[in-house]
């Protein structure tokens, strides 16, 4: 047995980069469990290149397991357990949720203004919506959410969203058919990531606009702590990008970068949080059998609350020095 965990970290050593091909790799953090969600027992090696400064699995886990790697109720998000998720979005938690997505419904409503000011047709595709609450947040008439999980969509239908499910290749939608195609948090999921940015360039109109927005390994967040960083979620990120890396293959796929933008209140802080007290986050807390109502559950999410506060002053430092845990990008396709 030690001598075939031998060979694979040899053999790992050898390995190409994912994204940018490069043989300057080498296994940065060996046996790393699941952390968060606590899915699966097996323990994963995390490479890294000096090129490029990506970081990815290695070995990559093979199709037919990933999906295991994910509990229920990942893609609705904060709303898991017994009853609808999408009867659970009101109150002071909705309110929450609306004030935290600002930095996301700016960043797009620009990118929407834009295309309004050019006398185009705003039509908006979110791949990976989860719930449907960005699209809700964005308040354009003419939107699709595209995502795989059932739960998620029926959630995403309860706010007035047009849910999809597929996958970008299966060919559901026709070609040239939006004139903007966001995901947040999807590439990093996806391995190779060339042919999904081919069909979501084949998804845009000409002159349409993509926004992407992954975790950033060039964070101070990532720097500090290294294989404890919650931005890496081993092992459901197969591939982790930083904020160079992202443009490098945007560029290599035929996207022009317009614009970057490393704050997010949603997700810099949060991803902090997640590093520090894993156990706490609340769809995490609820997979491993916490308390998902009644007292227990509201004490652990005022937990969770106090330290994610706690978080948000780091958070907004590192953002303001281009350093932050998240990398939102608009693109455009070159003609």
């Amino acid at each position: 047995m030690e001598a075939k965990a031998a060979l694979a970290t040899v053999l790992a050593l050898m390995a190409a980069c994912p994204l940018c091909q490069s043989t300057e790799t080498r296994i940065r953090w060996t046996r790393l469990p699941d952390r968060l969600f606590r899915t699966t027992e097996e323990r994963f090696d995390v490479g890294s290149c000096d090129a490029c400064g990506t970081r990815f699995l290695s070995p990559m886990p093979p199709n037919e397991r990933l999906a295991a790697y994910y509990p229920d109720g990942y893609w609705v998000g904060t709303e898991v357990g017994g009853e609808d998720a999408a009867s659970k979005q009101r109150g002071l938690l909705e309110v929450y949720r609306r004030f935290v997505l600002r930095d996301h419904v700016r960043f797009v409503g620009r990118v929407v203004q834009g295309q309004r000011a050019g006398g185009k047709q705003v039509r908006v595709l979110d791949v990976g919506c989860g719930d449907g609450s960005f699209l809700q947040a964005l308040g354009e008439s003419d939107c699709v959410g595209m995502d795989l999980s059932l739960p998620a969509l029926r959630a995403a239908g309860a706010r007035g969203i047009r849910g999809l499910q597929a996958t970008l290749g299966d060919g559901a939608l026709l070609p040239q058919s939006f004139s903007l195609v966001t995901a947040f948090h999807f590439l990093e999921h996806v391995y190779p990531p060339e042919p999904v940015l081919a069909s979501m360039r084949n998804l845009l109109r000409p002159d349409g606009d993509l926004v992407l927005q992954v975790p950033n390994v060039r964070s101070w967040q990532a720097w500090l702590l290294g294989r404890y960083w919650g931005g890496l979620d081993v092992p459901r990120h197969l591939i982790d990008y930083s904020d160079r890396s992202l443009i490098q293959l945007l560029e290599r796929c035929g996207f022009q970068v317009v614009a970057v933008a490393h704050h997010c209140l949603r997700d810099n802080p949060t991803t902090l949080a997640n590093s520090l007290v894993p156990g706490l986050y609340p769809p995490a807390r609820i997979v491993r059998g916490g308390a998902d109502h009644g007292l227990a559950a509201m004490l652990a999410n005022l937990g969770y609350l106090a330290v994610t506060l706690a978080c948000t002053p780091f958070a907004l430092l590192e953002s303001l020095f281009g350093r932050g845990a998240s990398v939102m990008v608009h693109a455009r396709p070159r003609s």
